[in-house]
């Protein structure tokens, strides 16, 4: 039984997580922009830590391990998705072979970018919230590039097809 006389598994917890989002709307931020440039990290780590020779399969050269295929379709009716060649569009970038990788896959150019971009960005935008200021709002520009990317996905995924 609680102070109130009601058994616990009655009380109703939202009241306190509104108050606590009321009260920190910032930690929600925080938490996502440490997230987000945790995940550019990894994918730039793994970028450089990967390699593919002639061919499809990527490994880690560490273990001589080669990584499953990641393309349903690919693997399931034998054709390229319009992301197909992503993984090694990275890796060549990674490594400074820019004609490779645009050979690969032209929107992992951009995609990289985007990327990296995340490096300088996160942390900028943390320590904003950190000094109070309100967070750079990148809406529409973001779905002006991301819409940009997704065309020559596609664009480039019809052509390997024509």
């Amino acid at each position: 039984m609680s102070i109130s006389g009601e058994a616990p598994e009655t009380l109703d917890a939202s009241p306190l997580e509104e108050y606590r989002e009321q009260e920190f709307p910032e930690r929600s931020l925080i938490t996502f922009h440490c997230v987000m440039l945790a995940m550019a990290l990894v994918v730039l780590i793994a970028a450089l830590a990967l390699s593919f020779q002639a061919g499809e399969k990527v490994y880690l050269p560490l273990l001589g391990a080669a990584l499953p295929p990641s393309c349903a379709m690919k693997l399931y009716y034998g054709i390229d998705c319009p992301g197909c060649g992503l993984t090694r569009s990275f890796i060549l970038l990674a490594h400074g072979d820019l004609p490779g990788s645009l050979a690969y896959n032209p929107a992992g150019v951009l995609l990289f970018g985007i990327v990296l971009f995340q490096i300088p960005y996160r942390p900028a935008q943390l320590l904003r919230i950190r000094q109070g200021r309100p967070s750079w709002n990148l809406g529409i520009p973001a779905a002006a590039i991301f819409s940009a990317i997704f065309a020559v996905m596609l664009v480039q995924w019809a052509v390997k097809f024509l």
